[in-house]
């Protein structure tokens, strides 16, 4: 019987061990942590995406890294598959808006649950230690170190590592070291959507707010790269939200030369925008322009507002001159952001970066640098947008490892 080691028991992990103890082998599940999936369980805000209930070509769509790569995983095991698989172990799932599947419960737990009965089910032994170094003799597996147990004879090993992202779950880049010192080249790790910083501090004047249906664009050298519209978020230090995640994946490793342009007011182009206010303007005829504001803006976007407007805030209203107006006009359709710098590992959802692609076979997942070494999950140079369509390639590339091992 052949001795198959899984290293990381997320879900590319767990669906690597489960597949390679289905076709028959002695399968030894390595986590650092006490309990398995501690990253899956806060997913989709506790609730777990599973994947998006779409076609092949929309996933690949939606990948930013290396999209090429995941063709023979996702045509092996594509979404239609992922989700009957689960609904075969006993979940019930259901899809919501933009085709994310999710289970009936609302619970990743629930995901987790039918996960490890199903390890318990096809004799996965799991031991909760790290995994230090990975033996090879010339260019072929013998095994592993691990931190406390020692040494650790394997025929086969399954890289699940995961990436840098919430390196509180464990992800902490650790499995980077690992391929690394075995001449595997590992694209640099950044973090994927992720928060955004700008170097404008008055932002965060608003800290708390959810700004709600606005337009944003993502612009480098003048040219538009992203455009979405939703909703963002203003943190203390930092802009959040789905609009902001997203636009995060289109932007290489100097933030600095990109720029956000937000339209606080997408539904009303600009005409119809400033018979708006001038309809307020009347309707406030003698106050004061800083209290002329509080039908067109959130309380906490106002003294934002002013601070940016050239417009005195002790002028009355009635005296606001039709080019003041214009530029106020412009102030709620263009409001511009240079941006510092991405937030950082710790809150990014993704890695981008990792295991460099052209050194995995993509129809085996084997190393192509070393012999019984194959690679599952966020360890690998490839990230996608939000929408269930990271996990479809953490559990694609675990059933791709655990199925190929020749």
């Amino acid at each position: 019987m052949t001795k198959v080691v899984v290293i990381g028991g997320g879900p590319a992990g767990m669906m690597a061990a489960l597949q390679a103890a289905e076709n028959g082998n002695k399968v030894i599940l390595i986590e650092r942590n006490k309990n398995l999936g501690k990253k899956l369980l806060i997913t989709g805000k506790g609730r777990c995406n599973l994947t998006n209930y779409s076609p092949l070509n929309q996933h690949i769509k939606n990948i930013i890294d290396n999209p090429e790569f995941m063709y023979s995983s996702l045509a092996e095991f594509d979404a239609y598959r992922l989700y009957y698989f689960f609904e075969g172990l006993g979940l019930s799932l259901k899809i919501e808006r933009g085709d994310r599947v999710f289970p009936k419960s609302n619970r990743s737990q629930d995901v987790l649950k039918v996960l490890q009965k199903e390890l318990f089910k096809h004799n996965v032994e799991i031991i909760q230690d790290q995994a230090v170094e990975i033996y090879k003799d010339e260019q072929k597996i013998t095994g592993l170190g691990l931190k406390y147990q020692g040494q650790l004879q394997a025929d086969k090993i399954i890289l699940a590592a995961g990436g840098s992202s919430y390196p509180q779950t464990g992800s902490d880049g650790s499995g980077f070291k690992l391929v690394q010192s075995l001449g595997h080249q590992v694209i640099e790790p950044e973090p994927g959507l992720c928060g955004l910083k700008t170097k404008e501090s008055w932002i965060y004047q608003a800290q708390g707010l959810k700004l709600k249906y606005v337009d944003l664009k993502l612009i480098k050298a003048g040219e538009e790269i992203y455009r979405d519209f939703g909703d963002l978020e203003i943190r203390n230090d930092y802009l959040d939200g789905p609009l902001i995640i997203s636009a995060s994946m289109f932007i290489d490793s100097d933030p600095k030369n990109y720029q956000l342009e937000i339209d606080l007011k997408p539904a009303l182009d600009h005409q119809s925008l400033d018979r708006r206010i001038l309809r307020d303007f009347e309707k406030y005829s003698n106050k004061y322009f800083g209290n002329s504001l509080d039908d067109l803006l959130p309380q906490k976007v106002i003294p934002i507002f002013l601070q940016l407007s050239s417009i005195d805030y002790n002028k009355t209203v009635n005296q606001i001159t039709a080019a003041e107006r214009k530029e106020l006009v412009h102030l709620f359709k263009n409001l511009k952001l240079n941006l510092k710098a991405k937030k950082g590992f710790e809150r990014a959802i993704v890695t981008r970066g990792g295991i460099n692609t052209e050194e995995i076979d993509p129809k085996t997942m084997e190393s192509k640098l070393i012999n019984n070494l194959y690679f599952a999950g966020e360890i690998i140079d490839v990230a996608a947008m939000t929408g269930g369509y990271n996990l479809q390639i953490a559990f694609a590339t675990g059933f791709k490892a655990g199925n190929n091992l020749n």
